[in-house]
């Protein structure tokens, strides 16, 4: 994993971030720690939900308290991630029927149920 993290020019206190929330997504999408076929995909859906929480969060690689997003919000970025990843191929589709059972998705900004808890996080610490 560390090699595709690397490709992105991430530093190490980065890529070591971006581990741990990995390791937990692989967890929650009941993908075995040693199964490497969905490492590429994950690492990108991952480094496209850390950027953003790059910029929300006004991160300064310069200043120590801030260099990367909060870890207490690692759950933030680990739940977008599994819900980017799960809707893969069905991008576009507002709702899905197969027999009696009926599948709804949402569109719009992965991030929003998170917004209040991002912004609170925010105000809290005066960034």
């Amino acid at each position: 994993m560390e090699d595709y993290l690397e490709s992105y020019g991430y530093e190490d206190y980065e890529i070591e971030y971006l581990e741990q929330a990995l390791a937990h997504i692989k967890v929650k999408l009941s993908i075995d720690e040693d199964d490497e076929e969905q490492d590429a995909l994950l690492a990108e859906l991952c480094s496209d939900a850390y950027d953003y929480m790059y910029l929300f969060f006004d991160c300064d690689p310069e200043n120590e308290k801030n260099k990367i997003p909060p870890t207490s919000l690692l759950f933030v970025l680990e739940g977008v991630v599994v819900k980017r990843y799960r809707r893969i191929g069905a991008e576009g589709i507002a709702i899905e029927k197969i027999d009696v059972l009926s599948t709804t998705y949402e569109s719009g900004d992965d991030f929003a149920e998170y917004m209040n808890i991002m912004n609170q996080y925010k105000r809290r610490i005066g960034r």
